[in-house]
């Protein structure tokens, strides 16, 4: 009779246990708990678009999202045209909605940009003579760099003949160690302006050459892969106006000695090293 009872008994708790499923589960206040089926990821960049917020150069936006991209395939806007080259970027890109690749900011701060049409808009930059290219192996940008010069668009029209006016050595870079421990440092990085215009929406690369490691730093959005570090400025420290400094501090991680970078670009153009 005993073992009877007991299978009646496992028997009804089956029952329960299938009959009570998902749908049926009610919370305390007799609410339905909430689905546990996966949550559909947001789309990424290259999904949707976004809105250029700001334009800081012929080849630099700050988007609505806060994040700053260099256009990539652009070479540095030279000085006898970067007026005309940030006009024409406002004009097509300002507030307009555009659609970039999928950029991993922690080993990269350049992407390609497209209107909302399609159309990408390094290649018209440079088929227009606004922009030179940077990019040998592109052959759209080649080309359209050839067919510019060619009609003498822009800047290889008069006055700029394609090539920026000679002008002095544009920066200075002082790299300082002010502080240092068995395994960790923090660097002062002084960026001084000795050309001729302000310097506006920079982006300055050094190497390391013993395994440092940067953490984080101060007036500056820092990224690295391997050795290489590229520091961007923030909205605040996004001009240098002649004769004028910016510092970025720095603090990160050395596995043994700590040696000073020996080289220094700002904009891909070399800097002296005080």
């Amino acid at each position: 009779m005993k073992h009877r009872c007991r299978s009646i008994v496992v028997a009804a708790a089956v029952l329960l246990a299938t009959a009570c499923t998902a749908d049926d589960v009610t919370t305390p206040d007799g609410s339905t708990p909430p689905s546990s089926a996966a949550p559909v990821a947001p789309p990424t960049l290259s999904d949707a678009f976004v809105t250029v917020r700001d334009v800081l150069d012929g080849r630099t936006v700050l988007l609505s999202d806060g994040a700053q991209v260099r256009v990539e395939g652009l070479a540095a806007p030279e000085e006898c045209w970067a007026g005309a080259a940030t006009t024409f970027a406002k004009k097509f890109l300002q507030d307009k909605a555009v659609r970039i690749d999928p950029v991993d900011r922690v080993v990269a701060d350049a992407s390609a940009l497209r209107l909302k049409d399609g159309t990408d808009y390094a290649v018209m930059a440079v088929r227009q003579g606004i922009m030179r290219t940077d990019s040998p192996d592109d052959r759209a940008l080649i080309d359209a760099e050839a067919e510019a010069a060619k009609s003498e668009l822009g800047l290889w029209g008069a006055p700029c003949r394609g090539q920026a006016k000679d002008s002095p050595h544009g920066c200075d870079i002082r790299y300082r160690l002010t502080h240092q421990t068995a395994n960790g440092f923090r660097a002062e990085v002084t960026i001084s302006n000795t050309g001729l215009s302000p310097i506006t929406a920079w982006t300055l690369r050094w190497t390391f050459a013993d395994g440092q490691v940067v953490a984080e730093a101060r007036n500056a959005v820092v990224s690295q892969s391997g050795s290489r570090v590229s520091a961007t400025n923030v909205p605040e420290s996004a001009t240098i106006p002649v004769g004028r400094s910016q510092l970025v501090v720095v603090t990160g991680m050395q596995l043994s000695d700590n040696p000073a970078p020996r080289s220094f670009t700002l904009n891909d153009q070399p800097c002296t090293v005080r």
